[in-house]
């Protein structure tokens, strides 16, 4: 069950933000991870045709660029 006041977008964000500083070791065992739930978001997510409208921001990241229930 997801939690209400949690956004996966946020918490992709962060890991991004993570995989930047890891050593390369630890980031490609970590990125392994992310790929996964990445495939799964991507899944149960569609394309937003809009977000490159909305800002910058949403079509800096391809996670940012899905619609998804809110």
């Amino acid at each position: 069950m997801d939690c209400p006041c949690c956004d996966p977008v946020d918490a992709r964000d962060e890991l991004e933000a993570v995989l930047r500083v890891l050593p390369s070791g630890p980031r490609a065992e970590l990125r392994r991870v992310v790929a996964a739930l990445d495939e799964e978001f991507e899944r149960r997510t569609l394309p937003d045709p809009k977000a490159s409208l909305i800002s910058s921001y949403h079509s800096a990241a391809w996670w940012r660029r899905r619609l998804r229930e809110r």
